[in-house]
């Protein structure tokens, strides 16, 4: 019951804190552009708030490239704002400052980003993986039984609206041929419809296998469903998705490897997956 009602408030969250953060940061700028005379405190608010709003720009505006990198930017520039905010102290401001600047910079990067994610007794190393069905973009559906005898990357992605899942399919795409090398297949798992993976498929460019994941069905057996995971705002996606996962199995169907990232902005890169590989099948 707890964990909904947190799921619930992240998926709350999202938008409308960037609305508001909008809000602050025109509102900041028209304090000192405007002929109120020059006021450290909105400056603060300025150099604490829009950063972040830059940031949010940045990541949804730039999804193939790895831009959660820069989040130190907006940490730095929020507690440089609240100094220069507190220095004069103005309310309104000053509130601003550290509501919006530094509150929200630090409920991202220690609450919002974080997963809560439960201890998975199903994907562990060494085990079977579990069977499922899947809906492959022609609309046929398969089962795990029909990779066995292969060696296969499992990625279950959110969707195309998460940019932090295009940045890790992108990096995918770009080391495909050297895991194509290797003998494994990559097979990317979403619950969002055939279109859209197809849309994404054809972006990505390589040879990747997308199957959908209907209804989360899957996702329920292998226990990785994200209970009021899409944003609020996000349209066209229900409100429930799948927790970021990684699994590589043998062509037994053995898990020899298990990825279940905590955090939605840490995935595993493809340059270590290749090591995994390398170690595993030498």
């Amino acid at each position: 019951m707890i964990k909904g009602l947190i799921s619930r408030l992240k998926r709350w969250y999202a938008i409308p804190y960037l609305l508001l953060c909008i809000g602050v940061s025109v509102q900041s700028i028209s304090h000192l552009l405007g002929d109120t005379g020059f006021s450290l405190s909105w400056l603060g608010a300025a150099v604490a708030v829009v950063p972040l709003v830059l940031f949010m720009t940045m990541v949804y505006s730039r999804p193939y490239s790895r831009v959660v990198r820069f989040i130190a930017i907006p940490v730095v520039m929020a507690l440089l704002g609240a100094v220069l905010a507190v220095i004069e102290m103005r309310p309104l401001p000053t509130f601003y400052t550290l509501f919006f600047g530094v509150g929200g910079v630090l409920v991202y990067v220690f609450w919002y980003t974080y997963l809560d994610r439960s201890d998975n007794v199903l994907l562990r190393k060494g085990a079977q993986l579990p069977d499922f069905e899947l809906t492959s973009l022609q609309g046929n559906v398969v089962s795990t039984s029909n990779f066995l005898g292969r060696q296969v990357l499992w990625v279950f992605f959110r969707g195309n609206w998460c940019p932090m899942c295009q940045a890790q399919l992108a990096d995918l795409a770009n080391e495909y041929e050297a895991l194509s090398e290797r003998g494994i297949e990559v097979v990317l798992v979403s619950p969002q419809n055939r279109e859209r993976s197809a849309a994404l498929q054809s972006r990505l460019g390589a040879s990747m296998q997308f199957y959908v994941d209907d209804n989360n069905q899957a996702a329920h057996k292998l226990g990785i469903v994200h209970r009021y995971g899409v944003p609020l705002g996000i349209l066209g996606y229900g409100q429930d998705t799948v927790l970021p996962t990684v699994l590589m199995t043998d062509e037994a169907g053995k898990l020899i490897y298990v990825d279940l990232t905590d955090n939605f902005r840490i995935r595993p890169r493809a340059d270590a997956l290749i090591e995994v590989l390398d170690e595993a099948w030498v």
